[in-house]
């Protein structure tokens, strides 16, 4: 690919088929952004019936070196209809989340995390703990990993369940929460963990993220019951109800878990 100054045009490979594309950005940021995964996915998996005559890129966002977001404005057309159909476009790729099932003392909770989110306007907005991907494909890797960054919880990653893979298999790469004008999907997991009265008491409150990327998470124990009035979130309320249905119709086995061990008795005094 060959790129000049900004505004001027290059060509990308969609289909088969040589895409001009446009840009208000340099023509440095255009070739991070066409190269992109988050580009690449979205040009890879269009299907048949679309056809896309121009692409214009109109900012790009970098997360250090990487690519996070791109937002572009397509030329696009469906089958051999001769009416454009809406083409703005905010590519960021994929994120997991991740449904806390916490057995204490025969009762069920679920963890939340708070933490400040500017486009709702709300600086505590409740939420399951999620994180973006990086690329890589390893989505239990990077649900466990998000776990430990945001509630300081280490588990294993063979502890989780891909809710979306046992409700779509191949067929969808997650659940999409804003299919208008963006490609985010979103891997969901099922944890289910039992916890004492003291690990439970211990996670309420716990602060956490990473503060040098600007999170600033607070932990929070809520009934399991209640999940679904206290975080009004796509993820969230998606999770619960692929949890139920799959459960429901026998697609989920959620079998008992055992107890939590209680902690060992502090030593006896030395006399």
């Amino acid at each position: 690919l060959a790129f000049s100054a900004c505004g001027a045009m290059t060509t990308v490979q969609i289909a088969g088929k040589a895409v001009p594309v446009t840009s208000d950005v340099s023509a440095e940021l255009t070739q991070l952004a066409i190269n992109s995964s988050v580009f690449r996915d979205w040009a890879n998996g269009l299907e048949p019936r679309f056809r896309i005559d121009a692409v214009r890129i109109q900012s790009v966002d970098l997360f250090g070196s990487r690519v996070g977001f791109v937002k572009c404005v397509a030329t696009a057309f469906v089958d051999n209809e001769e009416h454009k159909i809406p083409g703005i476009l905010f590519l960021r790729g994929g994120a997991v989340g991740i449904l806390f099932e916490i057995h204490c003392e025969g009762a069920l909770y679920s963890l939340v995390v708070r933490q400040p989110r500017l486009p709702v306007g709300r600086a505590l907005f409740p939420e399951i703990p999620a994180g973006m991907l990086d690329g890589s494909g390893a989505f239990k890797g990077m649900a466990a990993k998000e776990i430990e960054e945001e509630t300081g919880i280490t588990i294993n990653a063979a502890q989780l369940v891909d809710l979306t893979e046992l409700a779509y298999g191949d067929q969808y790469k997650g659940m999409y929460p804003s299919v208008g004008a963006c490609d985010e999907f979103m891997k969901l997991f099922l944890f289910r963990e039992a916890m004492t009265r003291a690990q439970l008491d211990g996670l309420r409150g716990h602060l956490s993220g990473l503060r040098e990327h600007g999170e600033y998470i607070t932990v929070d124990i809520v009934p399991f019951e209640d999940l679904w009035r206290v975080a009004p979130d796509a993820k969230t309320l998606s999770a619960l109800c692929l949890r139920d249905r799959l459960h429901a119709t026998g697609r989920l086995c959620l079998p008992a878990v055992a107890p939590a061990p209680a902690p060992a008795p502090a030593p006896a005094p030395a006399h």
